[in-house]
C-alpha cells in the first residue's frame, strides 16, 4: 500500500473501526469516497416484518452529494429494545472534522437523522485525512424545536481515516462521476436542460437532456464538465502528458475514439517527439454502390460493391482528421504514422489501454472501461485504472506488438495444427498468442498477485472461471452488468431458490453448477450478491430469448429466474423525472452524450470485498462469451490486494445506492394509485424503522451485518 509523502497524525488505512457499549462504526476508504457502516447494541427482532418492499415505501433516496433523505417506515414495529431508556433513538448524527479548515461538519441533511445503517459520504477528496464521529439522534424537547427538530444524544465513536491517493502506489484508480441524472446534476445546471426527441431501442420520446457541450456560458460548460469527469479525464490526459519527449513511446488501442481532449492530447505527444503509435477499430461492410437509383455492376455485369466503414470506424476517422498541427511533418507523423488499422479481429477490437514506455522499458499502463468519447467520460459510468508495473505494463506491450499486425483474433477451423501453433509464432492468430501468454485460470489464484487476461481465447472457459468464483464467494459479490448478463453468470445468481423450489424441477445442470448452487445454498443466510445493471431488461425480450434457447434445446435464465433470490441485492440505471418528482423543482436530466448505454458501462467483480483476500476483476471485457472468445479484450485478475477492493467497493456502493433508491421509488409509485404513498424527507418518529435490519429474513439485516 502506498504511503503519504510526508507524516501524518492520521493513519492511511483503508478500512477502520472503533465502537463504545452502544454503537459501532466501521469506515471503508475509497479516493472520493468514504462508506461508514453503523451498528446498535440493545436491539432485536421480536418478529418478522412488513414484506421489504412495503417497508422500502419510504426509502433512502439520495444524490450523489448525500441529500434528499427518505427513510424507512413499517406499519408496525416488532422492534424490541433491550435498553431500559424512554428516549426513542431516531437515527445516526454524523459528523466529518476537515483537518484544514479545522471544523466539524454535519453530513446529516437538514439536520434529520439517517435511518439506515451505512451511509456513504460522496464528498471526499483524495489523499485527505478526515475524523468521522458518530452519535444516536432523538428527536429535540420543545424547549429547542425552534432551532432543531432532532438532537444528538449518548456517547460518540470517532475513526480517523486517510483517503486514497490514486498518483501513489502500483494501483491508481479514477472512477468519473456516472450519475449524470442525479438531483445534484439537475440542481446545479437546471437552466440549460432541453428537450429533444430521443430514439432509443426504436421508440421515440422528448426526454429532458443538460448537454454540457451544449451550454452556452464557457465557464459552466467547464465547470458541468469538470463535475462529470470527477478526475477521470484529468488523469488520462495526465497519464499521456508523462510522455515528454522522444525516449518515450505510447502504445494505445481504442475502440470508439471522439473525445477532443484526448484526440489533441496525442496530437501534442506526436509534435513533443513522442512515438505515438493507436491501434484502432476499423470495421465496416461491403455495400452496392447505388447511382441514380440503380446498382452498379463491371463489365462483366458483376455488382460493385463500397466498403462501409461502421459507427465507431467512421466516427474515429472524422474525429483524427479535425487536428491540425503547426508542422506539416507533425500532421504527416500523424495521419501516416501513428494509427494501424484492426480489421481481422475475430469480433471488435474492444480494447482501450495505452502502455508508457521509456527507452525502451514499458513502464505502467492504462486501462479499464473508459472509452475516449464525450460519453464514456461524462455520461455514463466508466472506470480508469493505471497500473504502475514494469513486469504488468510488459505483458500488455507483448500483446499489442502482436495485435498490431492484425492478425486474425481465431485460427480457421481448416487450418489446424496438430503441434498447437504456427511454425513461426509470429504469425499465429490471436487466441493461440494469448492462450501462450497467460493459459486460462485454473482454480484459486496465488495472493497476492496480478494476473493478466487477453481475449479472444479459444473457448469460453475464462468466462465460466468467472461464474465459478462468483459461486464461491463466502460473504458478498459486487457485479457491474452493462449488457445483460451471460448463462455461467445467470446460473450462479440464480442459484436454488427455497421459496420456489418448484421452478428448479427439471433443471439441467451441469455437476460443476449442482455444486456451486449447493454452496450457494449452504451460505444464504449471510451471502449478499449486489448486481448492479445498465436497465432493467423487459419482459418481452426476455420471452423472446427464452423461446429462443429452447427451440434450440437449451436452458434460457436472466434477471425475471433470478431476481427473487434473496441472496441477491439488485440495482438498474435510472433517472426520475418531472412526473415523478412532484416534491421538487426539477427533475432529472441525463446528458444526452449517449444513445446506447445510458448509465453503467463499466465492467468489473468484486469477490468477498470485506475479508483480508478479497478479488478483482476489471479491465474493457464484459462478462460474456464474446469477450472472451471473440473480441480483442484485456482483463485484469488481482487477488489478495484489499485496497484495490476497497477503492472499488465505495465506488460501486455509491452508484449502488443512488440508483436501487430510485427503482424502489418507481417501482412503488408503478404500484400505488396515486404518490400519497412516497413521501420525500419524512422521518420515521418511532423506532419502527430499525425493524428491517434486524430482521433476520430481510436483505438490510445481511447488509448491517456485512458493513459493521
Amino acid at each position: 500500500r502506498s504511503s503519504p509523502t510526508s507524516a501524518l497524525p492520521f493513519p492511511n488505512k483503508m478500512r477502520a473501526r472503533n465502537e463504545n457499549d452502544d454503537i459501532s462504526m466501521h469506515a471503508i476508504v475509497g479516493t472520493h469516497c468514504v462508506l461508514l457502516g453503523f451498528d446498535v447494541k440493545g436491539y432485536e427482532s421480536n418478529g418478522p416484518s412488513t414484506d421489504l418492499s412495503v417497508l422500502m415505501s419510504e426509502m433512502a433516496l439520495r444524490s450523489d452529494d448525500n441529500r434528499y433523505d427518505m427513510t424507512k417506515k413499517a406499519a408496525s414495529s416488532n422492534i424490541k429494545s433491550k435498553n431500559t431508556s424512554t428516549v426513542v433513538f431516531s437515527g445516526f448524527a454524523v459528523e466529518r472534522l476537515d483537518p484544514l479548515k479545522k471544523q466539524n461538519v454535519s453530513l446529516n441533511f437538514d439536520g434529520r437523522p439517517i435511518q439506515k445503517f451505512h451511509f456513504g459520504d460522496y464528498t471526499a477528496v483524495p489523499g485527505m485525512q478526515y475524523e468521522y464521529t458518530v452519535r444516536r439522534m432523538t428527536k429535540a424537547q420543545s424547549s429547542v424545536a425552534s432551532t432543531s427538530k432532532f438532537v444528538a444524544y449518548g456517547s460518540s465513536v470517532t475513526v480517523k481515516i486517510t483517503t486514497e491517493d490514486p498518483t501513489e502506489g502500483v494501483h491508481g484508480i479514477y472512477f468519473n462521476r456516472g450519475v449524470a441524472g442525479s438531483k445534484a446534476y439537475s440542481d446545479k445546471f437546471h437552466q440549460f436542460s432541453k428537450y429533444h426527441r430521443v430514439n432509443k431501442f426504436g421508440i421515440p420520446r422528448w426526454k429532458s437532456i443538460i448537454n454540457p457541450r451544449s451550454i452556452p456560458d464557457p465557464d459552466k460548460s467547464q465547470e458541468a464538465l469538470t463535475w462529470l469527469s470527477r478526475g477521470l479525464e484529468e488523469a488520462l490526459l495526465q497519464f499521456i502528458s508523462q510522455a515528454s519527449g522522444s525516449d518515450y513511446r505510447l502504445l494505445a488501442t481504442v475502440y470508439e475514439f471522439t473525445h477532443e481532449e484526448t484526440i489533441r492530447a496525442f496530437a501534442s505527444a506526436v509534435e513533443r517527439g513522442v512515438d505515438v503509435k493507436i491501434i484502432r477499430h476499423c470495421k465496416g461492410t461491403h455495400r452496392a454502390r447505388v447511382k441514380r437509383n440503380d446498382i452498379v455492376k463491371d463489365e462483366n455485369g458483376k455488382v460493385v460493391k463500397d466498403w462501409e466503414p461502421d459507427g465507431p470506424t467512421a466516427a474515429a476517422k472524422k474525429a483524427i482528421d479535425e487536428v491540425g498541427f503547426t508542422s506539416l511533418k507533425d500532421a504527416h507523423t500523424w495521419h501516416h504514422e501513428t494509427f494501424i488499422e484492426r480489421h481481422y479481429s475475430a469480433g471488435i477490437m474492444h480494447n482501450k489501454f495505452i502502455v508508457l514506455v521509456r527507452k525502451g522499458k514499458p513502464l505502467q499502463v492504462w486501462t479499464g472501461s473508459t472509452n475516449p468519447t464525450d460519453s464514456g467520460i461524462y455520461g455514463q459510468s466508466n472506470v480508469g485504472h493505471i497500473v504502475r508495473s514494469d513486469q504488468v505494463a510488459s505483458q500488455y506491450v507483448e500483446y499489442w506488438k502482436h495485435l498490431s499486425r492484425d492478425l486474425p483474433g481465431r485460427k480457421h477451423p481448416s487450418k489446424t495444427n496438430d503441434g498447437g501453433g504456427s511454425e513461426n509464432e509470429d504469425n499465429d492468430p490471436m487466441d493461440d498468442f494469448n492462450e501462450r501468454q497467460q493459459p486460462d485460470i485454473e482454480g484459486q489464484v496465488k495472493s497476492p498477485s496480478i494476473k493478466v487476461i487477453f481475449s479472444p481465447r479459444k473457448t469460453i472457459d475464462m468466462l465460466q472461471w468467472y461464474a465459478d468464483r462468483m459461486g464461491d464467494a463466502k460473504s458478498s459479490v459486487h457485479y457491474t452488468a452493462a449488457f445483460g448478463i451471460a448463462q455461467p453468470i445467470a446460473q450462479i445468481l440464480k442459484g436454488e431458490n427455497p421459496s420456489k423450489p418448484e421452478a428448479d424441477e427439471g433443471l439441467r445442470r451441469s455437476p460443476r453448477i449442482a455444486r456451486r448452487c449447493k454452496k450457494n445454498e449452504a451460505t444464504s443466510d449471510s451471502l449478499l450478491r449486489y448486481v448492479l445493471m445498465d436497465n432493467k431488461p423487459s419482459e418481452h425480450s426476455s420471452e423472446k430469448s427464452r423461446a429462443s434457447a429452447e427451440k434450440k434445446g437449451k436452458e434460457w435464465v436472466d434477471y425475471y429466474d433470478f431476481k427473487e433470490n434473496k441472496s441477491n441485492r439488485i440495482a438498474y440505471g435510472a433517472i426520475l423525472t418531472d412526473d415523478d418528482d412532484g416534491a421538487h423543482d426539477h427533475g432529472e436530466s441525463l446528458t444526452g452524450l449517449t444513445t446506447f448505454v445510458d448509465y453503467i458501462h463499466t465492467k468489473y467483480m468484486i469477490v468477498d470485498a470485506l475479508t483480508d483476500n478479497p478479488l478483482v476483476i476489471t479491465g474493457s471485457a464484459n462478462f460474456s462469451a464474446a469477450s472472451t472468445d471473440k473480441n480483442d479484450e484485456n482483463s485484469l485478475v488481482i487477488q489478495g490486494d484489499t485496497r484495490v477492493a476497497d477503492v472499488y467497493l465505495t465506488e460501486f456502493m455509491r452508484l449502488f445506492d443512488h440508483f436501487y433508491s430510485r427503482d424502489r421509488f418507481l417501482e412503488l409509485g408503478k404500484r400505488s394509485s396515486g404518490k400519497s404513498g412516497r413521501v420525500w424527507d419524512e422521518v420515521v418518529m418511532d423506532e419502527s424503522w430499525l425493524q428491517p435490519y434486524f430482521d433476520p429474513s430481510t436483505q438490510v439485516y445481511r447488509e448491517r451485518l456485512f458493513f459493521r
